[in-house]
């Protein structure tokens, strides 16, 4: 009996909240402001200014929302070695990523976020030359962050710390971690 209870109250608890419940998506798109941090010492990584666009959908109750986001994005850094003699190098990588955050709306229209981030690599390019194979083929990231909801308009600012090794190959022997700021504006198509 206290079994059927249980289950009972917590199909009340989901019905009330789905009842709640608001479901919206939109599109978004934004800059990047990208660093690779090295564990070894020789490796200097500097900012690298980017670019991400794609989806977002988001599961919004009164006070919490769950924002499922699909994008394209650029990152990477200029990197230089501190023992060699030379200008810095571009390492251009691109990833579908998706990052899972939860939301806590402090207003109505504001919100703290954090969550994961996955990414799957499709191209990294050194000075122009392929280094795919010199990566992991995917990225782990923890994301922390803010947002803004106005009516149809979308704004976030969210700081994506790496916690994957993303080195492989010939670059073994030291950590290689994506660090980004995502500057993020975007439109609700259905609300």
């Amino acid at each position: 009996m206290k079994k059927i209870s249980t289950i009972l109250v917590a199909v009340l608890l989901i019905g009330a909240f789905s009842a709640q419940a608001q479901f919206k998506f939109g599109v978004l798109g934004g800059a990047n402001f990208s660093k690779i941090n090295s564990t070894n010492p020789d490796v200097v990584g500097q900012n690298l200014t980017a670019w991400h666009a794609g989806l977002m959908a988001e599961l919004k109750f009164p006070v919490i929302g769950v924002e499922l986001d699909a994008i394209y994005t650029q990152n990477g850094s200029k990197v230089t070695l501190a023992s060699a003699a030379q200008a810095a190098q571009e390492l251009r990588n691109t990833y579908i990523a998706l990052p899972l955050v939860a939301k806590v709306y402090i207003l109505k229209v504001m919100s703290l976020q954090v969550g994961p981030q996955f990414a799957w690599l499709t191209s990294s390019k050194l000075d122009g030359q392929d280094f795919k194979d010199q990566l992991a083929s995917n990225d782990l990231q923890i994301v922390f962050g803010a947002g803004v909801d106005l009516s149809m308009l979308h704004a976030s600012l969210r700081y994506h710390m790496g916690v994957k090794d993303i080195s492989v190959g010939n670059v073994t022997g030291f950590d290689l971690k994506n660090n980004a700021v995502l500057l993020s504006v975007g439109i609700w198509l259905s609300k």
